[in-house]
Order: C-alpha cells, then structure tokens, then sequence
C-alpha cells in the first residue's frame, strides 16, 4: 500500500475508533457535571447524548480537515486523560 493510501486508512481510524472514544468520555462528564449542578439524571444524560452526536460529527470533520492528523491524536489522548481524571474526582461518590 502507498503511503497516501495509509495516510488514508490511519485517518479512517483516527476518526472513527478515535473520535468515539473522545466523544465517549466527553458525554461521561458531561453527564456527571450535569447532575452534580442538580439536573435530573434523565434529562443531563438526555442532553449529553444530543450534544455527543453533534461532537462526534465535528471530531471526524477536523480529523479529515486536518494537515497533520498526528497532533490531533495528541489532542484525543490529551481530551480522553483528562475528561476521565476530571470524571473520576468529581464523579468519586455518586
């Protein structure tokens, strides 16, 4: 395969496997920030999923519009660390 042609593939990747896992932990704690300013847990988990569908979307986007996919990649695992970090200090407890 040519190097464009794993370019490609590593973006179909990157964007797929990649932004699901950022959008994964995003609507986590999203969702847990929510009910721990006191919405109801049916309407905060409502909401984050309205709002993961639109992150998702725009995650594969950037991938696709990007010059260099390997500093979105340190940007995902940057996202994904943090949000779960975040998740378990605030979500310890509830």
């Amino acid at each position: 395969m040519r190097r464009s042609g794993l370019g490609v593939v590593a973006r179909v990747l990157l964007a797929t496997g990649g932004a699901y896992v950022v959008t994964s932990s995003t609507l986590a704690a999203f969702c847990i920030v929510l009910f721990a300013s006191g919405v109801p847990r049916v309407d905060a988990v409502a909401m984050g999923t309205i709002l993961g569908f639109i992150l998702y979307l725009c995650l594969i986007l950037w991938v696709f519009s990007s010059r260099k996919p390997w500093r979105i990649l340190a940007m995902f695992i940057l996202a994904i660390a943090s949000e779960n970090c975040m998740t378990f200090v605030i979500g310890h407890g509830h």
